[in-house]
Order: structure tokens, then sequence, then C-alpha cells
């Protein structure tokens, strides 16, 4: 039975602005270090007194981090290439000041005591509310958006991504470090994330109308103030008519970055298309997640299709010639396919943090190698 069957009062509708299906919008949170040292340092305002804030640039909680965001774009190409004018902008200014941008989904050892809340009555309104859940939110990710036709789409393309979405988590999982401790973890943001009161994986709907019930209680409980405050790792974005995709770490490199919208947005517009899979009992989703947090790109999942045991590689592979039977554009899944061998040779963005840091056992030369190799550090006007 769903929700709407037992309402006995009215809910009120959420408009979903309608997108073109496969439209993106890409969000990527960026660390502010110290040039020399790699420490967090509270450099944003620097950019903002430059830059502005605007919609492609803007604040985050902390003062030590600022968010770059895209506007529509058709494609990962477009989506990568604005991206990239929006980093130069921002590692320009941050320059004079002897500082620069990491890509990391947790500092590798600064510590979220030693960071400043930013000047924005949201955000101490969310400190007010969930107190040390929110002060330790000192993690960037990467959000991709795209775009719906409608919510009851949305909705079938969220059911239908659940299964999938270890796999994002997988070949993005960037963040080994925490207060400079080993965790052993490939992806130890997500552990940080899912102690959001609203956080964590997102569930089954029958439909639009499924969501907007669960909104609306959320919401005449004092749970949420608006649908801006589910910060599942994916969610409907209905202002933007979007599927979100949040479950990401910062990846480590450009070309991980590329490959990771280009997977993301391949697997959603298959997933709108799709007009029924088989549920995947959300214990073995779970299960899926928490190898995708601990290992990496090096987990063995349960593929949610047949539930045999896939290193995610080999199973990311195949993936891409179903999606390519889908009619998903070849110039998108190459950006994919093209990462596989790159990380089979590499290894992802946790295991080159770990290598990093072993080589050297220094922090602060860890952080220098990881934006020498980044990728987006070689980027000039």
């Amino acid at each position: 039975m769903r929700y709407t069957e037992c309402m006995q009062d009215t809910v009120e509708n959420i408009p979903f602005n309608s997108s073109r299906l496969g439209t993106l919008g890409v969000e990527m949170e960026w660390m502010c270090v110290d040039a020399d040292s790699g420490e967090q340092v509270p450099a944003a305002p620097h950019v903002f007194s430059a830059l502005g804030i605007t919609p492609r640039i803007k604040p985050e909680l902390f003062t030590s981090i600022v968010e770059t965001n895209t506007d529509i774009q058709n494609k990962t190409p477009d989506a990568m290439s604005q991206l990239a004018d929006l980093y130069i902008q921002v590692a320009s200014v941050l320059k004079d000041h002897n500082a620069a941008l990491l890509s990391s989904g947790t500092h590798p050892v600064s510590h979220w005591r030693d960071q400043v809340i930013s000047d924005d009555e949201r955000y101490h309104k969310l400190l007010k509310r969930l107190q040390w859940v929110a002060r330790r939110f000192n993690i960037c990710g990467i959000h991709v958006h795209v775009g719906m036709p409608d919510g009851d789409s949305c909705i079938r393309a969220m059911n239908n991504l659940l299964p999938i979405m270890p796999v994002f988590l997988a070949i993005s999982a960037n963040s080994p470090f925490w207060h400079g401790e080993k965790t052993g973890l490939a992806a130890s943001r997500i552990k940080v994330f899912e102690g959001l009161s609203q956080g964590g994986m997102p569930f089954y709907f029958a439909d639009w109308k499924d969501f907007e019930y669960c909104t609306a209680k959320l919401t005449t409980t004092g749970s949420i103030e608006s649908v801006r405050d589910i910060w599942w790792e994916m969610r409907p974005h209905p202002d933007f008519g979007t599927l979100e995709v949040r479950v990401g770490d910062m990846p480590a490199r450009f070309s991980d970055s590329a490959a990771y919208i280009a997977y993301v947005r391949a697997e959603a517009m298959a997933a709108a298309m799709d007009i029924e899979r088989p549920k995947v009992h959300p214990s073995l989703i779970r299960e899926n997640r928490w190898r995708a947090c601990r290992y990496g790109i090096h987990a063995t999942i349960i593929d949610p299709f047949n539930e045999q045991l896939s290193p995610v590689l080999e199973w990311l592979e195949k993936r891409l010639d179903q999606l390519a039977a889908q009619g998903i554009a070849g110039s998108e899944l190459e950006l994919v396919s093209g990462q596989i061998c790159h990380w089979r040779a590499h290894g992802g963005g946790a295991e080159s943090q770990r290598k990093l840091f072993d080589a050297s056992n220094d922090f602060s030369a860890m952080i220098r190698s990881m934006r020498n190799l980044d990728g987006w550090s070689k980027l000039r006007r």
C-alpha cells in the first residue's frame, strides 16, 4: 500500500518544472587550502569579494569551501568546459592569497572544529537545529542534476537508480582520511553525510503523489522546512526539474569527474526510459553501498540484476554495453570506458591518496602532489 492510499487530508501539490530528458547541471564543492601547508584556510570570502556571489560561484557552510555550478548543459564535455572555466576564475583569485583548490571528499588532516561558519542565516539555522551533526559537515561532494520531463518520470528514474547508486559511490570514492587518520574506508565522507536527519539512501516511491505526501508530512511535523532540507544521496529537485544524484565524493581528477558525470547522466536517462525494473531489496542495496564505501573501485558488488558477485569495474564495463544498446551516446560512454582503463592501471582517488601519503609520510607533501596530479591545476586562461 502506498502512503497516498491512506491519506485523510489534502496534500499540497509540489509543482515539477519540466526539463528535457538528459539536460545536465553539475555542482562541485572545493576545499580552499594553503598553497604550502595544504591545511584548509577560510579563503572563500576573498573569492566572493573579487568575483561576487553568483549562481555559478557560491558559498558553502564553511568559509574554507567554495561551490561552483554549471548552468544547463546538454552533454558532459560542455559541462566540463564550464566547470574548467569556473575553476580557473576561483583558482586565480586564491593564488593571490597563497591558497589553492583541493578536490577531495574529506580534507586529509584539517579538523572540522577549526572551520569558520559562513555568515548566512540558513546555515546558522541549520546548525542550531542539527548541532554537532552539522558542525562536522566538513565534506565535499559532486552533485549531478539530470533533466526529467515530469515528476512521475523523476520518481521512476530514482526508483530504478537506487540499486545502481552504490556504483556511483565506488567510482568517485576519494576520502580515505579523516583528521589525519587512515580510516580504512575508500569513502569516509558518506559516513558523515548519512548522519543528517534526512541523509542516507532515498526510498522507493509509488509515484510523484507519493513523494508529495512524504514531503508534506515531513513539513507539517516540523522535520523539514522545504524540499531543500531533504539531503538524501539522490533526490528529486522540482524547482530545477531534475533528479539530483548527490552520493559521490569530489572526484580526484578532472578525468574522473568527466567519467562520473557522464555515467550518472547515462544511467539517469536509461532509468527514466525504463518503464519498470524489478525492485532490489534495500538490504542488498545497503550492502553494496557499504562495499563501495569500504573498497571503492576495488569493491566486489552484488549484481543488482542477477544477484551474483562481480568486481565493480567488470560490472561497469558490461553495463556500458547495455547502456549503448539503449541508445546512450557513445561519446558519453567513452568518457567512462576510457577512465576504467586508468582506474585499473593507477587506482581510484582513495588509492591515489594512500599511495601519495605512503610515499612521503607527510600530509603537506601529499596534498601538494594531489593538486599537481588532479588535472585541474594544469588548466590556464
